[in-house]
Protein backbone atom coordinates (compact mmCIF):
# COMPACT_ATOMS: atom_id res chain seq x y z
CA UNK A 1 0.00 0.00 0.00
CA UNK A 2 1.27 3.48 -0.88
CA UNK A 3 0.78 6.01 1.89
CA UNK A 4 -0.40 8.62 -0.64
CA UNK A 5 -3.33 6.32 -1.48
CA UNK A 6 -4.02 5.11 2.07
CA UNK A 7 -6.77 6.63 4.22
CA UNK A 8 -4.57 7.12 7.28
CA UNK A 9 -4.62 10.49 9.01
CA UNK A 10 -2.58 10.80 12.21
CA UNK A 11 -2.64 13.64 14.71
CA UNK A 12 0.09 15.07 16.95
CA UNK A 13 -2.10 16.34 19.78
CA UNK A 14 -3.56 14.22 22.54
CA UNK A 15 -7.34 13.96 21.99
CA UNK A 16 -9.35 15.64 24.75
CA UNK A 17 -12.41 13.39 24.72
CA UNK A 18 -10.85 9.97 25.46
CA UNK A 19 -10.58 8.19 28.81
CA UNK A 20 -7.82 5.63 28.28
CA UNK A 21 -4.25 5.49 26.99
CA UNK A 22 -5.09 2.80 24.44
CA UNK A 23 -7.95 4.89 23.05
CA UNK A 24 -5.71 7.95 22.84
CA UNK A 25 -3.23 6.04 20.68
CA UNK A 26 -6.02 4.61 18.53
CA UNK A 27 -7.28 8.11 17.76
CA UNK A 28 -3.83 9.63 17.23
CA UNK A 29 -2.70 6.79 14.95
CA UNK A 30 -5.76 7.18 12.74
CA UNK A 31 -7.40 3.88 13.69
CA UNK A 32 -10.80 5.06 14.87
CA UNK A 33 -12.95 8.16 14.84
CA UNK A 34 -15.73 8.82 17.31
CA UNK A 35 -19.27 9.14 15.96
CA UNK A 36 -21.09 9.59 19.28
CA UNK A 37 -20.94 8.15 22.80
CA UNK A 38 -19.94 4.48 22.43
CA UNK A 39 -20.03 4.47 18.60
CA UNK A 40 -16.99 4.73 16.31
CA UNK A 41 -15.90 4.62 12.70
CA UNK A 42 -13.34 1.85 12.19
CA UNK A 43 -10.82 3.37 9.81
CA UNK A 44 -8.81 1.17 7.39
CA UNK A 45 -5.72 0.83 9.63
CA UNK A 46 -7.80 -0.46 12.55
CA UNK A 47 -9.82 -2.72 10.26
CA UNK A 48 -6.60 -4.32 9.01
CA UNK A 49 -5.49 -5.06 12.60
CA UNK A 50 -8.94 -6.44 13.38
CA UNK A 51 -8.64 -8.80 10.39
CA UNK A 52 -5.26 -10.00 11.67
CA UNK A 53 -6.81 -10.76 15.05
CA UNK A 54 -9.72 -12.55 13.34
CA UNK A 55 -7.28 -14.65 11.30
CA UNK A 56 -5.41 -15.88 14.38
CA UNK A 57 -8.72 -16.42 16.18
CA UNK A 58 -10.02 -18.61 13.37
CA UNK A 59 -6.76 -20.59 13.46
CA UNK A 60 -7.30 -21.14 17.19
CA UNK A 61 -10.87 -22.34 16.60
CA UNK A 62 -9.66 -24.63 13.81
CA UNK A 63 -7.28 -26.23 16.31
CA UNK A 64 -10.33 -27.06 18.45
CA UNK A 65 -12.29 -28.56 15.49
CA UNK A 66 -14.78 -25.74 15.92
CA UNK A 67 -16.95 -25.03 12.85
CA UNK A 68 -17.70 -21.46 11.81
CA UNK A 69 -21.29 -20.50 11.06
CA UNK A 70 -23.54 -17.47 11.51
CA UNK A 71 -26.61 -16.92 13.66
CA UNK A 72 -29.31 -14.29 13.08
CA UNK A 73 -28.63 -11.07 14.97
CA UNK A 74 -32.29 -10.89 16.08
CA UNK A 75 -33.68 -13.37 18.58
CA UNK A 76 -37.34 -13.55 19.54
CA UNK A 77 -38.76 -12.78 22.96
CA UNK A 78 -40.32 -16.25 22.98
CA UNK A 79 -36.91 -17.90 22.59
CA UNK A 80 -35.25 -15.75 25.25
CA UNK A 81 -38.14 -16.28 27.67
CA UNK A 82 -37.74 -20.02 27.25
CA UNK A 83 -34.14 -19.75 28.47
CA UNK A 84 -35.06 -17.23 31.16
CA UNK A 85 -32.91 -14.45 29.70
CA UNK A 86 -35.45 -11.97 28.31
CA UNK A 87 -35.16 -9.92 31.52
CA UNK A 88 -31.81 -11.21 32.82
CA UNK A 89 -29.70 -8.73 30.83
CA UNK A 90 -31.69 -5.75 32.03
CA UNK A 91 -31.76 -2.48 30.11
CA UNK A 92 -28.43 -3.09 28.36
CA UNK A 93 -30.10 -5.46 25.87
CA UNK A 94 -31.63 -3.66 22.87
CA UNK A 95 -35.24 -4.69 22.22
CA UNK A 96 -37.57 -3.93 19.32
CA UNK A 97 -40.97 -4.83 17.88
CA UNK A 98 -41.56 -5.72 14.23
CA UNK A 99 -44.55 -4.68 12.07
CA UNK A 100 -46.49 -7.73 13.28
CA UNK A 101 -45.98 -6.72 16.93
CA UNK A 102 -43.59 -9.63 17.52
CA UNK A 103 -40.93 -8.67 20.06
CA UNK A 104 -37.23 -9.30 19.41
CA UNK A 105 -33.89 -8.51 20.99
CA UNK A 106 -30.54 -7.86 19.35
CA UNK A 107 -28.79 -11.00 20.55
CA UNK A 108 -26.37 -10.42 23.44
CA UNK A 109 -24.98 -13.95 23.00
CA UNK A 110 -26.33 -16.98 21.16
CA UNK A 111 -26.71 -19.86 23.61
CA UNK A 112 -30.35 -20.29 22.59
CA UNK A 113 -29.68 -20.51 18.85
CA UNK A 114 -26.67 -22.77 19.37
CA UNK A 115 -28.79 -25.11 21.49
CA UNK A 116 -31.47 -25.21 18.79
CA UNK A 117 -28.80 -26.07 16.19
CA UNK A 118 -27.58 -28.89 18.43
CA UNK A 119 -31.14 -30.17 18.81
CA UNK A 120 -31.60 -30.34 15.05
CA UNK A 121 -28.18 -31.86 14.33
CA UNK A 122 -27.49 -34.38 17.10
CA UNK A 123 -29.33 -37.69 17.20
CA UNK A 124 -27.01 -40.03 19.09
CA UNK A 125 -23.73 -40.11 20.98
CA UNK A 126 -22.02 -40.73 17.63
CA UNK A 127 -22.73 -37.07 16.74
CA UNK A 128 -20.96 -35.81 19.88
CA UNK A 129 -18.92 -33.90 20.70
CA UNK A 130 -19.31 -31.09 18.22
CA UNK A 131 -18.70 -27.35 18.40
CA UNK A 132 -19.67 -24.27 16.42
CA UNK A 133 -18.72 -20.60 16.50
CA UNK A 134 -19.32 -17.27 14.82
CA UNK A 135 -17.70 -13.83 14.72
CA UNK A 136 -20.51 -11.29 14.85
CA UNK A 137 -21.32 -7.67 15.71
CA UNK A 138 -22.97 -7.26 19.11
CA UNK A 139 -24.81 -4.28 20.57
CA UNK A 140 -25.60 -3.14 24.09
CA UNK A 141 -27.34 -0.08 25.46
CA UNK A 142 -24.53 1.08 27.75
CA UNK A 143 -25.72 3.73 30.18
CA UNK A 144 -22.21 5.25 30.28
CA UNK A 145 -19.94 4.03 27.47
CA UNK A 146 -16.31 4.35 28.58
CA UNK A 147 -12.73 3.24 27.96
CA UNK A 148 -13.17 3.77 24.23
CA UNK A 149 -13.76 0.44 22.51
CA UNK A 150 -13.48 -1.55 25.75
CA UNK A 151 -17.04 -0.64 26.76
CA UNK A 152 -18.85 0.59 23.67
CA UNK A 153 -22.38 0.27 22.30
CA UNK A 154 -21.27 -1.82 19.32
CA UNK A 155 -18.49 -4.41 19.27
CA UNK A 156 -17.34 -7.63 17.61
CA UNK A 157 -17.46 -10.91 19.45
CA UNK A 158 -16.41 -14.46 18.77
CA UNK A 159 -18.84 -16.78 20.51
CA UNK A 160 -18.34 -20.55 20.39
CA UNK A 161 -20.47 -23.39 21.74
CA UNK A 162 -19.68 -27.05 22.37
CA UNK A 163 -21.95 -30.03 23.10
CA UNK A 164 -21.02 -33.24 24.91
CA UNK A 165 -22.42 -36.52 26.12
CA UNK A 166 -20.91 -36.27 29.63
CA UNK A 167 -19.60 -33.78 32.17
CA UNK A 168 -16.16 -35.41 31.90
CA UNK A 169 -16.07 -34.80 28.14
CA UNK A 170 -17.21 -31.19 28.64
CA UNK A 171 -14.51 -30.60 31.26
CA UNK A 172 -11.83 -32.03 28.99
CA UNK A 173 -12.89 -29.77 26.10
CA UNK A 174 -13.18 -26.79 28.46
CA UNK A 175 -9.56 -27.26 29.56
CA UNK A 176 -8.34 -27.61 25.98
CA UNK A 177 -10.27 -24.49 24.95
CA UNK A 178 -8.67 -22.66 27.87
CA UNK A 179 -5.24 -23.67 26.55
CA UNK A 180 -6.23 -22.51 23.05
CA UNK A 181 -7.22 -19.13 24.53
CA UNK A 182 -3.90 -18.79 26.34
CA UNK A 183 -1.98 -19.65 23.17
CA UNK A 184 -4.09 -17.27 21.06
CA UNK A 185 -3.48 -14.29 23.33
CA UNK A 186 0.22 -15.15 23.57
CA UNK A 187 0.42 -15.23 19.77
CA UNK A 188 -0.87 -11.64 19.76
CA UNK A 189 1.70 -10.62 22.37
CA UNK A 190 -0.86 -10.09 25.15
CA UNK A 191 -0.09 -11.14 28.70
CA UNK A 192 -3.28 -12.58 30.15
CA UNK A 193 -4.30 -14.28 33.38
CA UNK A 194 -7.23 -16.72 33.54
CA UNK A 195 -9.26 -16.02 36.68
CA UNK A 196 -12.17 -17.86 38.26
CA UNK A 197 -15.23 -15.68 37.76
CA UNK A 198 -18.95 -15.30 38.36
CA UNK A 199 -21.32 -16.65 35.70
CA UNK A 200 -23.85 -13.81 36.03
CA UNK A 201 -26.79 -14.00 33.63
CA UNK A 202 -25.07 -16.82 31.70
CA UNK A 203 -25.28 -19.26 34.60
CA UNK A 204 -23.76 -22.75 34.47
CA UNK A 205 -21.35 -24.84 36.55
CA UNK A 206 -18.25 -22.61 36.60
CA UNK A 207 -16.43 -20.15 34.37
CA UNK A 208 -13.13 -18.31 33.85
CA UNK A 209 -12.33 -14.86 32.54
CA UNK A 210 -9.17 -14.17 30.55
CA UNK A 211 -7.89 -10.87 31.87
CA UNK A 212 -5.31 -8.75 30.05
CA UNK A 213 -2.95 -7.09 32.50
CA UNK A 214 -2.89 -3.31 32.19
CA UNK A 215 -2.61 -0.15 34.27
CA UNK A 216 -6.05 1.04 33.18
CA UNK A 217 -8.02 -2.18 33.56
CA UNK A 218 -11.62 -2.25 34.75
CA UNK A 219 -11.07 -4.98 37.36
CA UNK A 220 -8.59 -5.66 40.18
CA UNK A 221 -7.04 -9.10 39.78
CA UNK A 222 -4.44 -11.23 41.52
CA UNK A 223 -2.17 -13.85 40.03
CA UNK A 224 0.81 -15.98 40.99
CA UNK A 225 3.99 -16.29 38.89
CA UNK A 226 4.78 -19.70 40.36
CA UNK A 227 1.57 -21.55 39.57
CA UNK A 228 -1.52 -21.09 37.40
CA UNK A 229 -3.57 -19.35 40.10
CA UNK A 230 -5.52 -16.24 39.15
CA UNK A 231 -8.70 -14.65 40.49
CA UNK A 232 -10.67 -11.45 40.76
CA UNK A 233 -9.35 -9.66 43.83
CA UNK A 234 -12.65 -9.93 45.70
CA UNK A 235 -12.41 -13.75 45.59
CA UNK A 236 -8.73 -14.14 46.64
CA UNK A 237 -8.35 -16.02 49.92
CA UNK A 238 -6.16 -14.37 52.58
CA UNK A 239 -4.48 -17.14 54.55
CA UNK A 240 -4.83 -17.28 58.33
CA UNK A 241 -1.14 -17.05 59.21
CA UNK A 242 -1.70 -15.13 62.46
CA UNK A 243 -1.46 -16.30 66.06
CA UNK A 244 -4.10 -14.84 68.33
CA UNK A 245 -2.56 -12.47 70.90
CA UNK A 246 -4.35 -12.88 74.25
CA UNK A 247 -1.50 -11.77 76.51
CA UNK A 248 -2.91 -8.34 77.33
CA UNK A 249 -6.37 -7.64 78.74
CA UNK A 250 -8.17 -4.78 80.43
CA UNK A 251 -5.59 -2.10 79.72
CA UNK A 252 -7.83 -0.05 77.47
CA UNK A 253 -9.18 3.37 78.45
CA UNK A 254 -11.53 6.01 77.11
CA UNK A 255 -10.45 9.04 75.12
CA UNK A 256 -12.69 11.90 74.08
CA UNK A 257 -12.89 12.31 70.29
CA UNK A 258 -15.57 14.97 69.95
CA UNK A 259 -17.19 15.01 66.49
CA UNK A 260 -14.32 12.89 65.09
CA UNK A 261 -15.69 9.74 63.46
CA UNK A 262 -13.46 8.99 60.48
CA UNK A 263 -10.15 7.17 60.82
CA UNK A 264 -8.48 9.71 58.54
CA UNK A 265 -9.34 12.42 61.11
CA UNK A 266 -8.53 10.25 64.12
CA UNK A 267 -5.03 9.53 62.83
CA UNK A 268 -4.26 13.23 62.83
CA UNK A 269 -5.82 13.84 66.22
CA UNK A 270 -4.21 10.89 68.02
CA UNK A 271 -0.91 10.91 66.09
CA UNK A 272 -1.38 7.26 65.10
CA UNK A 273 -1.34 5.39 61.76
CA UNK A 274 -4.48 3.86 60.16
CA UNK A 275 -3.11 0.34 60.79
CA UNK A 276 -3.29 1.11 64.56
CA UNK A 277 -7.09 1.24 64.39
CA UNK A 278 -9.75 -1.45 64.07
CA UNK A 279 -12.63 -0.39 61.87
CA UNK A 280 -16.04 -1.69 63.04
CA UNK A 281 -18.77 -1.88 60.38
CA UNK A 282 -22.35 -3.04 61.04
CA UNK A 283 -24.23 -4.78 58.23
CA UNK A 284 -27.78 -5.96 57.76
CA UNK A 285 -27.55 -9.44 56.25
CA UNK A 286 -31.00 -10.72 55.29
CA UNK A 287 -32.50 -8.95 58.31
CA UNK A 288 -29.81 -9.99 60.82
CA UNK A 289 -27.20 -7.53 62.13
CA UNK A 290 -23.52 -8.40 62.13
CA UNK A 291 -20.49 -6.33 63.20
CA UNK A 292 -17.41 -6.77 61.03
CA UNK A 293 -13.92 -5.82 62.21
CA UNK A 294 -11.02 -5.05 59.87
CA UNK A 295 -7.76 -3.19 60.33
CA UNK A 296 -8.12 0.56 59.90
CA UNK A 297 -6.27 0.68 56.58
CA UNK A 298 -8.40 -2.14 55.09
CA UNK A 299 -11.80 -2.31 53.43
CA UNK A 300 -14.42 -4.97 54.13
CA UNK A 301 -14.63 -7.44 51.26
CA UNK A 302 -18.40 -7.61 51.01
CA UNK A 303 -18.29 -10.50 48.54
CA UNK A 304 -16.46 -12.64 51.11
CA UNK A 305 -18.80 -11.48 53.87
CA UNK A 306 -21.93 -12.30 51.87
CA UNK A 307 -20.52 -15.74 51.04
CA UNK A 308 -19.64 -16.42 54.68
CA UNK A 309 -23.10 -15.38 55.86
CA UNK A 310 -24.83 -17.01 52.87
CA UNK A 311 -26.63 -13.67 52.54
CA UNK A 312 -28.76 -12.74 49.54
CA UNK A 313 -29.08 -9.13 50.69
CA UNK A 314 -26.18 -7.31 52.36
CA UNK A 315 -26.41 -3.62 53.26
CA UNK A 316 -24.76 -1.26 55.73
CA UNK A 317 -26.91 -0.87 58.83
CA UNK A 318 -28.96 2.27 59.36
CA UNK A 319 -28.46 4.64 62.29
CA UNK A 320 -31.59 3.18 63.88
CA UNK A 321 -30.30 -0.37 63.50
CA UNK A 322 -26.93 0.57 65.00
CA UNK A 323 -28.72 2.17 67.96
CA UNK A 324 -30.70 -1.05 68.44
CA UNK A 325 -27.53 -3.01 69.26
CA UNK A 326 -26.45 -0.47 71.89
CA UNK A 327 -24.06 1.61 69.81
CA UNK A 328 -23.76 5.00 68.10
CA UNK A 329 -23.07 5.61 64.41
CA UNK A 330 -19.47 6.72 63.90
CA UNK A 331 -18.30 5.30 67.22
CA UNK A 332 -19.05 1.58 66.80
CA UNK A 333 -16.73 -0.95 68.46
CA UNK A 334 -16.68 -4.55 69.77
CA UNK A 335 -16.38 -3.74 73.52
CA UNK A 336 -19.41 -3.24 75.74
CA UNK A 337 -22.87 -4.53 76.49
CA UNK A 338 -23.81 -5.23 72.88
CA UNK A 339 -26.96 -7.11 72.00
CA UNK A 340 -28.53 -8.64 68.93
CA UNK A 341 -25.30 -8.53 66.94
CA UNK A 342 -22.84 -11.16 65.79
CA UNK A 343 -19.19 -9.99 65.82
CA UNK A 344 -16.78 -11.32 63.20
CA UNK A 345 -13.17 -10.12 62.97
CA UNK A 346 -10.72 -10.49 60.12
CA UNK A 347 -7.85 -12.93 60.74
CA UNK A 348 -5.33 -10.10 60.51
CA UNK A 349 -6.59 -8.55 63.77
CA UNK A 350 -5.33 -11.60 65.69
CA UNK A 351 -1.79 -10.21 65.52
CA UNK A 352 -2.72 -6.67 66.60
CA UNK A 353 -2.06 -5.17 70.06
CA UNK A 354 -2.87 -1.84 71.76
CA UNK A 355 -5.17 -0.68 69.00
CA UNK A 356 -8.04 1.82 68.89
CA UNK A 357 -11.77 1.11 68.49
CA UNK A 358 -15.05 2.95 68.87
CA UNK A 359 -16.47 2.92 72.41
CA UNK A 360 -20.16 2.71 71.41
CA UNK A 361 -20.67 6.15 72.98
CA UNK A 362 -20.91 9.49 71.21
CA UNK A 363 -17.57 11.29 70.91
CA UNK A 364 -15.65 8.46 72.63
CA UNK A 365 -13.07 5.87 71.52
CA UNK A 366 -11.10 3.24 73.40
CA UNK A 367 -7.31 3.19 73.10
CA UNK A 368 -4.84 0.41 74.06
CA UNK A 369 -7.37 -2.29 73.17
CA UNK A 370 -6.34 -5.95 72.73
CA UNK A 371 -8.03 -9.07 71.35
CA UNK A 372 -8.73 -10.47 74.82
CA UNK A 373 -10.96 -7.47 75.57
CA UNK A 374 -13.84 -8.74 73.43
CA UNK A 375 -15.29 -11.92 71.98
CA UNK A 376 -15.62 -12.55 68.27
CA UNK A 377 -15.51 -15.09 65.49
CA UNK A 378 -12.56 -15.12 63.08
CA UNK A 379 -12.83 -15.16 59.29
CA UNK A 380 -11.21 -13.93 56.06
CA UNK A 381 -12.99 -10.62 55.46
CA UNK A 382 -10.55 -8.30 53.65
CA UNK A 383 -9.10 -7.78 50.20
CA UNK A 384 -5.71 -9.37 49.54
CA UNK A 385 -2.72 -7.18 48.74
CA UNK A 386 0.82 -7.70 47.47
CA UNK A 387 2.00 -8.68 50.97
CA UNK A 388 -0.22 -11.76 50.90
CA UNK A 389 0.81 -15.07 49.39
CA UNK A 390 -0.77 -17.28 46.76
CA UNK A 391 -3.47 -19.41 48.45
CA UNK A 392 -2.47 -22.38 46.28
CA UNK A 393 1.34 -22.56 46.41
CA UNK A 394 2.37 -19.85 48.86
CA UNK A 395 4.27 -17.93 46.16
CA UNK A 396 4.31 -14.17 45.68
CA UNK A 397 0.91 -12.69 44.91
CA UNK A 398 0.80 -10.03 42.21
CA UNK A 399 -2.00 -7.45 42.33
CA UNK A 400 -2.78 -5.55 39.17
CA UNK A 401 -5.53 -4.17 36.94
CA UNK A 402 -7.06 -6.25 34.19
CA UNK A 403 -9.49 -6.02 31.30
CA UNK A 404 -11.66 -8.98 30.40
CA UNK A 405 -10.87 -10.18 26.86
CA UNK A 406 -12.45 -13.62 26.93
CA UNK A 407 -14.86 -15.60 29.06
CA UNK A 408 -15.41 -19.35 28.99
CA UNK A 409 -18.28 -21.19 30.69
CA UNK A 410 -18.97 -24.78 31.57
CA UNK A 411 -22.73 -24.39 31.25
CA UNK A 412 -23.70 -27.99 31.90
CA UNK A 413 -27.40 -28.40 31.13
CA UNK A 414 -28.33 -24.76 31.89
CA UNK A 415 -29.74 -24.28 28.35
CA UNK A 416 -30.03 -27.77 26.91
CA UNK A 417 -32.43 -28.76 29.70
CA UNK A 418 -34.73 -25.80 29.02
CA UNK A 419 -34.86 -26.65 25.29
CA UNK A 420 -34.98 -30.41 25.92
CA UNK A 421 -31.87 -30.93 23.78
CA UNK A 422 -31.33 -34.68 24.03
CA UNK A 423 -29.34 -37.47 22.40
CA UNK A 424 -29.48 -41.25 22.49
CA UNK A 425 -26.63 -42.74 24.54
CA UNK A 426 -24.87 -46.09 24.04
CA UNK A 427 -27.61 -47.88 26.01
CA UNK A 428 -30.37 -46.39 23.88
CA UNK A 429 -31.51 -43.97 26.56
CA UNK A 430 -32.35 -40.31 26.01
CA UNK A 431 -30.05 -37.88 27.84
CA UNK A 432 -29.67 -34.12 28.02
CA UNK A 433 -26.50 -32.80 26.37
CA UNK A 434 -23.77 -31.01 28.33
CA UNK A 435 -22.82 -27.61 26.92
CA UNK A 436 -19.92 -25.15 27.00
CA UNK A 437 -19.67 -21.52 25.83
CA UNK A 438 -16.55 -19.53 24.90
CA UNK A 439 -16.43 -15.81 24.04
CA UNK A 440 -13.76 -13.29 23.01
CA UNK A 441 -14.16 -9.54 22.39
CA UNK A 442 -12.11 -8.48 19.37
CA UNK A 443 -12.00 -4.72 19.94
CA UNK A 444 -11.03 -5.30 23.56
CA UNK A 445 -8.26 -7.55 22.30
CA UNK A 446 -6.88 -4.85 19.99
CA UNK A 447 -7.10 -2.29 22.81
CA UNK A 448 -5.08 -4.57 25.08
CA UNK A 449 -2.43 -5.11 22.40
CA UNK A 450 -2.01 -1.34 22.26
CA UNK A 451 -2.12 -1.00 26.05
CA UNK A 452 0.71 -3.50 26.46
CA UNK A 453 2.75 -2.48 23.38
CA UNK A 454 3.49 1.24 23.28
CA UNK A 455 5.97 3.82 24.46
CA UNK A 456 5.92 7.61 24.72
CA UNK A 457 6.35 7.90 20.93
CA UNK A 458 3.53 5.60 19.87
CA UNK A 459 2.65 1.97 19.15
CA UNK A 460 5.01 -1.00 18.94
CA UNK A 461 2.78 -3.54 17.20
CA UNK A 462 3.68 -7.22 17.47
CA UNK A 463 4.56 -8.78 14.13
CA UNK A 464 1.52 -11.07 14.33
CA UNK A 465 -0.96 -8.17 14.07
CA UNK A 466 0.96 -5.42 12.25
CA UNK A 467 -0.94 -4.58 9.02
CA UNK A 468 2.39 -3.93 7.30
CA UNK A 469 5.72 -5.49 8.25
CA UNK A 470 7.87 -2.77 6.68
CA UNK A 471 7.55 1.00 6.34
CA UNK A 472 9.68 2.32 3.46
CA UNK A 473 10.25 6.03 3.89
CA UNK A 474 11.38 8.11 0.93
CA UNK A 475 13.16 11.11 2.43
CA UNK A 476 12.84 13.28 -0.69
CA UNK A 477 10.26 12.17 -3.26
CA UNK A 478 11.52 14.85 -5.65
CA UNK A 479 14.72 12.88 -6.14
CA UNK A 480 13.99 10.20 -8.79
CA UNK A 481 16.78 7.88 -7.61
CA UNK A 482 15.24 7.64 -4.10
CA UNK A 483 11.71 7.12 -5.38
CA UNK A 484 12.81 4.57 -8.01
CA UNK A 485 14.78 2.50 -5.47
CA UNK A 486 11.93 2.60 -2.97
CA UNK A 487 9.38 1.52 -5.61
CA UNK A 488 11.61 -1.38 -6.71
CA UNK A 489 12.15 -2.53 -3.11
CA UNK A 490 8.42 -2.19 -2.46
CA UNK A 491 7.57 -4.45 -5.45
CA UNK A 492 10.24 -7.01 -4.56
CA UNK A 493 9.08 -7.33 -0.92
CA UNK A 494 5.42 -7.52 -1.92
CA UNK A 495 6.35 -10.33 -4.34
CA UNK A 496 7.85 -12.14 -1.34
CA UNK A 497 4.46 -11.68 0.40
CA UNK A 498 5.90 -9.18 2.87
CA UNK A 499 3.28 -6.45 3.41
CA UNK A 500 4.79 -2.99 2.90
CA UNK A 501 3.69 0.60 3.47
CA UNK A 502 5.53 2.88 1.06
CA UNK A 503 5.62 6.41 2.47
CA UNK A 504 5.74 8.40 -0.77
CA UNK A 505 4.10 11.53 0.65
CA UNK A 506 5.45 15.00 -0.09
CA UNK A 507 6.06 15.58 3.62
CA UNK A 508 9.16 16.47 5.60
CA UNK A 509 11.25 13.48 6.67
CA UNK A 510 10.62 14.32 10.35
CA UNK A 511 6.86 14.01 9.86
CA UNK A 512 7.29 10.60 8.24
CA UNK A 513 9.62 9.36 11.02
CA UNK A 514 7.17 10.52 13.70
CA UNK A 515 4.28 8.78 11.95
CA UNK A 516 6.30 5.56 11.71
CA UNK A 517 6.83 5.62 15.48
CA UNK A 518 3.20 6.53 16.12
CA UNK A 519 1.58 3.79 14.01
CA UNK A 520 4.10 1.22 15.29
CA UNK A 521 5.13 -0.90 12.30
CA UNK A 522 7.96 -3.38 13.02
CA UNK A 523 10.65 -2.23 10.55
CA UNK A 524 11.53 1.09 8.91
CA UNK A 525 13.68 1.39 5.79
CA UNK A 526 14.90 4.93 5.18
CA UNK A 527 15.82 5.72 1.58
CA UNK A 528 17.69 8.99 1.73
CA UNK A 529 21.07 10.65 1.27
CA UNK A 530 22.94 7.40 2.09
CA UNK A 531 21.64 5.99 -1.21
CA UNK A 532 24.32 8.06 -2.97
CA UNK A 533 26.94 5.71 -1.50
CA UNK A 534 24.82 2.59 -2.10
CA UNK A 535 23.32 2.30 1.41
CA UNK A 536 19.99 2.59 3.23
CA UNK A 537 19.15 2.72 6.92
CA UNK A 538 17.02 0.10 8.68
CA UNK A 539 15.40 0.65 12.09
CA UNK A 540 13.63 -1.96 14.25
CA UNK A 541 10.81 -0.31 16.23
CA UNK A 542 10.67 -2.88 19.05
CA UNK A 543 14.38 -3.09 19.90
CA UNK A 544 15.60 0.30 18.69
CA UNK A 545 18.24 -1.49 16.60
CA UNK A 546 19.66 0.66 13.77
CA UNK A 547 21.53 -0.74 10.76
CA UNK A 548 23.24 0.76 7.73
CA UNK A 549 22.92 -1.78 4.92
CA UNK A 550 24.21 -2.02 1.36
CA UNK A 551 21.39 -1.76 -1.17
CA UNK A 552 22.05 -5.25 -2.49
CA UNK A 553 21.62 -6.70 1.03
CA UNK A 554 18.42 -4.92 2.01
CA UNK A 555 15.94 -7.70 1.19
CA UNK A 556 17.99 -10.39 2.88
CA UNK A 557 18.45 -8.21 5.98
CA UNK A 558 14.70 -7.51 6.22
CA UNK A 559 13.85 -11.22 5.87
CA UNK A 560 16.33 -12.09 8.65
CA UNK A 561 15.03 -9.35 10.94
CA UNK A 562 11.45 -10.52 10.46
CA UNK A 563 12.49 -14.07 11.37
CA UNK A 564 14.06 -12.76 14.58
CA UNK A 565 10.99 -10.71 15.44
CA UNK A 566 8.73 -13.70 14.81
Amino acid sequence: MKYSEFLLKTQKEQPSDVDSTAMSYMVRSGMVKKVSAGLFYYMPYFNMILRKVSYHLRRAMDSMSCNEMKFPILVSKETLEKSGRWNAFGKEMFKLTDRNNVEFAISPTNEEYATLVAGSFVRSYNDLPFSIYQIQQKHRDEIRPRNGLVRAREFTMKDAYSFHESVADLEDYYKRMGKAYTDFFAKLGIKTVPVLADGGAMGGIYCHEYMAIGDEGEADIAFCDHCSYGANLETVECRDIYKENTKFKGTYKEIITKDVKRIVDLTSMLMREPKDFVKSMVYNADGKLVMVLVRGDREVNEAKLAKLLKAVSLELATEKEIKSIGSVMGFVGPIGNLSKVRIIADFEIKAMTIFIVGANKKDVHFIDVNNADFKCEWADLRFADSNDVCPICGGKLNITKGNELGHIFALGTRYTDKFNTTFTDKDGKQKIMQMGCYGIGLERTVASIIDQHHDEKGLILPLSVAPFKVDIIVVDVKKPEQLDFANKLYEDLENKEIAVLLDDRSERAGVKFNDFELIGLPIRVTVGKALERGEVEIDVRKTGEKLVVKTEDVEKTIVNLLKKLN
